[in-house]
């Protein structure tokens, strides 16, 4: 089958014929993969620089992916949940479901687990996992909107991290795909949402579809903005979505004392503050978040049937595997939201 594979810490990824995947054990679901979207993560390791190398978790030769979604076409004797034909996506953190975090219900911060995309991945025809982290797609999506799962819990884990009350103000800093579900997210928690950004194309679809405010900081201030709509207390809470040093610096001045920032951006490099005078005089607190769990996903499918999320404008390019050197090319520009790659 082909499959996209990074051989080598250098940059590229090459498109291989490697051996289809098989039903190996009883839990194992097989599937047919339809779609596989681009991740920020993934063309960092495209690129190969500082941040992929230092990455642990990644075991070369692998196949990379795992925003995805496909069909099953075979599954262990000791599956139960899902069928041959079932539409599925797949939760990137596969889990051991025994260590104290798994009996926690915090499963993605499994001590033992393997993030799909690093060793494994679904850059390819087929791939295989247990069933522990096969989600079936709800009716009502697309395939192609199925791929969004991944990015939907990582917004909808986020905005969970942070205690929210209807009328509250938030601020969603970054307008890409996760900014965008979380300010749908807010929306449906009726929290009054501002979204921020500097490119327009993405401030476009914010505006039309996130259910927020939309403010392009090229602008207007928006810690100014915030400020006056809230009699200079600041948001109650802010997301920082956006990975750079000027997010986090931004995300620190809007919110307002004794406030939470929540990050989820995918940082280069280190970013510097000075704990003092950002926290400690004003009781704030800073909350990271990574994935989802499986409390996250049942909120993400009362959304979808609720009909309170639009998913399909965030995805801008679906393009054939072979062409994947210019899908990377895209995600790694402003000039694109989601890019798919179809097999």
């Amino acid at each position: 089958m082909r499959a996209l594979v990074k051989e080598k810490p250098e940059p590229g990824l090459s498109l291989l014929d490697i051996e289809k995947p098989r039903v190996a054990n009883s839990d194992d679901v097989l599937f047919k993969v339809s779609y596989c979207g681009i991740c920020v993560g993934e063309t960092k390791v495209y690129e190969w620089g500082e941040w992929a190398a230092a990455d642990l978790t990644l075991q070369l030769p692998t196949v990379l992916g795992h925003e995805v979604a496909g069909v099953v076409t075979e599954v262990g004797n000791g599956v139960t949940r899902v069928r041959p034909g079932d539409r599925v996506t797949v939760d990137v953190m596969i889990f051991c479901g025994h260590c104290y975090q798994c009996l926690e219900g915090h499963h993605n911060m499994c001590i033992n687990r393997e993030i799909y995309g690093k060793r494994r991945g679904a850059f390819a025809e087929y791939a295989v996992v247990p069933e522990r982290v096969i989600c079936k797609l709800p009716d009502k999506i697309s395939m192609e909107e199925g791929v969004l799962m991944e990015n939907l819990g990582v917004a909808v884990h986020a905005v969970e991290l942070a205690a929210h009350s209807p009328g509250d103000l938030a601020v969603v800093i970054g307008s890409g795909p996760i900014g965008i579900l979380a300010a749908q997210t807010l929306a449906a928690y009726g929290v009054k949402t501002i979204i921020t950004d500097m490119v327009e194309s993405r401030l476009k679809i914010a505006k039309e579809i996130s259910g927020a405010t939309v403010i392009n900081v090229k602008d207007d201030d928006p810690t100014k903005k915030v400020k006056e709509i809230t009699e200079g207390k600041g948001a109650d809470f802010v997301l920082e979505a956006a990975a750079t040093q000027s997010a986090l610096d931004q995300a620190f001045d809007i919110v307002r004392d004794r406030g939470t920032v929540v990050t989820i951006g995918t940082f280069n490099g280190p970013v510097t503050f000075n704990p003092f005078f950002k926290m400690t005089r004003r009781e704030l607190k800073l909350v990271s978040s990574i994935a989802r769990t499986w409390e996250t996903w049942r909120i993400m499918m009362q959304l979808i049937n609720a009909n309170r999320l639009i998913l399909r404008p965030l995805i801008s390019h679906i393009l054939p595997v072979e062409e994947y050197e210019v899908g990377f090319k895209l995600a790694m520009s402003t000039d694109a939201m989601k890019v798919l790659l179809k097999f």
